[in-house]
């Protein structure tokens, strides 16, 4: 299986050219699923204009006109999802034109830069979903940098685990990131295919490294502080 980890630069409210960006690389990529970073339609953090209800739906219309791009094809995308009138920080995934599953983000950070609990409610489920045979599980950021979320995805079954990210970038931060990598391989051995945000929004700086972890190490990573498109083969 051929996984592309498309690390991209998406605009906080740009939802149009986001979508466009999106589709685009989802149309010429080659591979059997594309994954997106954190909220990757809306870009991170889009904070107050969570408040508007007119963004939220734009941000829903956009993933219809995403979901339409996946003829024979497969994608992972982060989107603002409305339901029971709250909001949840998502993952939608995609195949055939089809939303076929939907990860909500468990663990909210709620310190330093990161408000999330004011915005978003809390998932409760460790998603997995099946694609040729192979049941991979699907995490958004912060779920992974505690051990819950990925160990109820390897009880499940998970062969593979999908993290998509928006994590800024501080001193030590791509080390600290691999270490916590490396524990839920230590814990679970199970690879796990990181995806993160990049770029500067609000004076917020992303620095990728998106990367394919496996057997305790790095084993593809994409450029940092770039946009790139990284295939792996799983």
């Amino acid at each position: 299986m051929k996984i592309a980890l498309a690390q991209i630069n998406p605009i906080v409210g740009g939802i149009d050219g986001n979508t466009s960006k999106i589709i685009s690389i989802i149309k010429k990529t080659k591979a059997d699923i594309v994954v997106f970073p954190e909220l990757s339609i809306t870009a991170y953090s889009p904070q107050d204009l969570l408040l508007r209800h007119d963004f939220v739906d734009e941000n829903l219309t956009a993933l219809k006109k995403i979901v339409q791009s996946t003829e024979n094809k497969a994608a992972i995308v982060g989107f603002i999802e409305r339901a029971y009138d709250v909001l949840f920080n998502s993952a939608a995934v995609l195949k055939d034109q089809q939303i076929v599953e939907i990860h909500r983000k468990i663990c909210l950070p709620n310190y330093t830069i990161f408000d999330e609990k004011r915005w978003f409610k809390e998932g409760n489920e460790a998603t997995i979903f099946e694609f040729t045979g192979k049941r991979i599980g699907v995490s958004i950021c912060e779920d992974i940098w505690f051990p819950e979320t990925t160990k109820k995805q390897k009880d499940k079954g998970a062969e593979l685990i999908i993290n998509i990210s928006a994590s800024p970038y501080r001193k030590g931060k791509i080390e600290a990131i691999e270490n916590i990598l490396r524990q839920r391989w230590e814990e679970n051995k199970v690879p796990i295919i990181y995806v993160n945000q990049v770029g500067a929004q609000d004076g917020i700086i992303y620095y990728g490294h998106s990367m394919y972890f496996k057997d305790g190490k790095v084993k593809k990573k994409c450029k940092n502080f770039e946009e790139d498109i990284l295939i792996v083969d799983v």
